[in-house]
């Protein structure tokens, strides 16, 4: 009984979702296509579907804590050694009889490494919530990644904005499933406008994208704390066009031209947990207070919605050895990392990147701790210090016609990887 009101929930679901589009068509074919202003930036906020385990249905605009709430933040999470690549729609593996299961690829030897999930929420389909920390992750393709702890967006607090019940609040142990899919148009998050602008660091680096400050502040009315010679002051984000590191402190310009001096807490000085940009074409790139320079802030284009982030792809491409033998096939990249949606990290004088690698086309190990990552944007990166691009890395799984035997190779022996 419990199976056959399921599949009725889903066909409900289903048609309100088709009602929701046809809505939405006929408001923008009635207004001459000119979309309302809430219909051009509702899309890139988190929505969806929260099923609890009394099977109470929820509407609405979701925020992690006070953290994640927009499709391109990264949803962190530690993979099992259970099977994945499987399908839900279809039951049986994607890539034929290859046995894509974690425990076939980690052997006795990788075991001690560290093997961690990461992708940005735009690439899940469905969350299902199992006992404790255990999740499957199911993607826009049907795959599944079961997932177990490894970070506080398993087990937070959801805060949702339904469409109709307003603000409401889940412990994640009450929740069975979050289903994300595109908000309708007409939709208002009553959000405010996400910060965006350009850091800089003190070796000239640029990074232009949406902006969170002091890992936290992120919207126009979050506020800036910080104390002038006469008192405390809260100044608004959108009151400010810049952020320059001054002498233990930060001098604040607002769009008048105006400018004061703040320090005396961690939105201004030595205390900030560092400035986070995502620009598109590369990914997250985090900047330590201690290498930042200045935030110039400016009016936000529309970030990335939902169906922005497409069906997931296997990773595949060419890995050439020293020797200049040449491999081709489904690429599994440090023995765990088989999608175009997952995170490559890296970093660059304690600058950090989170780079999906759909925005990479070739990796160059240099040494034994460093690599050069060539972005499709046509940005080069010269990355050290972590697992995936170092002598940590536990090499490449080469996957290929069925008829032939899969290719590992370890990291000190590949000379490049090319990905298609």
């Amino acid at each position: 009984m419990r199976q056959l009101m399921k599949h009725r929930t889903k066909i409900a679901r289903s048609f309100r979702h088709l009602k929701a589009c046809a809505m939405s068509l006929m408001l923008v074919i009635s207004i001459g296509l000119q979309v309302p202003l809430s219909g051009q930036t509702n899309g890139q906020f988190i929505y969806g579907l929260i099923t609890t385990e009394d099977g109470d249905e929820y509407e609405g605009f979701m925020r992690w804590g006070k953290e994640e709430m927009t499709w391109h933040d990264i949803f962190n999470s530690t993979k099992t050694d259970e099977e994945m690549g499987k399908s839900s729609k279809t039951g049986g593996s994607l890539w034929g009889d290859f046995d894509w299961s974690i425990s076939s690829l980690w052997k006795d030897k990788y075991r001690g490494s560290n093997h961690t999930f990461a992708c940005q929420f735009g690439d899940i389909a469905l969350l299902h919530i199992k006992r404790r920390d255990r999740v499957d992750v199911e993607l826009k393709n049907g795959s599944i990644i079961k997932v177990d702890g490894g970070s506080n967006d398993i087990g937070a607090t959801i805060r949702m904005q339904d469409y109709e019940l307003g603000q409401v609040k889940f412990d994640w142990n009450r929740i069975e499933q979050i289903e994300f899919f595109q908000a309708p148009v007409n939709r208002d998050p009553k959000y405010g406008k996400l910060l965006y602008g350009t850091a800089e660091t003190r070796r000239g680096q640029r990074y232009t994208g949406f902006i969170k400050w002091d890992d936290d502040e992120r919207m126009g009315d979050d506020i800036l704390d910080g104390d002038s010679r006469n008192g405390e002051q809260k100044v608004p984000f959108e009151n400010i066009v810049s952020i320059e590191k001054d002498d233990g402190g930060s001098q604040v310009t607002f769009r008048s031209g105006r400018q004061i001096f703040l320090d005396g807490s961690n939105d201004v000085s030595n205390g900030n947990r560092g400035i986070i940009v995502h620009s598109e074409g590369i990914g997250t790139i985090e900047i330590p207070w201690k290498y930042f320079e200045k935030l110039t802030l400016e009016d936000p284009p529309i970030g990335p919605t939902y169906n922005n982030y497409l069906l997931p792809k296997a990773l595949e491409g060419i890995v050439i050895r020293y020797d200049g033998t040449e491999h081709r096939g489904q690429i599994i990249f440090d023995m765990d990392e088989l999608w175009d949606f997952e995170i490559l990290d890296g970093e660059d004088d304690y600058v950090k990147y989170e780079i999906p690698f759909r925005n990479i086309k070739r990796i160059v190990p240099k040494n034994r701790s460093y690599s050069m990552v060539y972005l499709r944007n046509g940005e080069e990166l010269l990355l050290g210090d972590t697992q995936d691009v170092s002598s940590n890395n536990d090499g490449v799984l080469i996957a290929r016609d069925p008829n032939k035997k899969s290719i590992s190779i370890d990291w000190d022996d590949i000379d490049e990887i090319i990905f298609d």
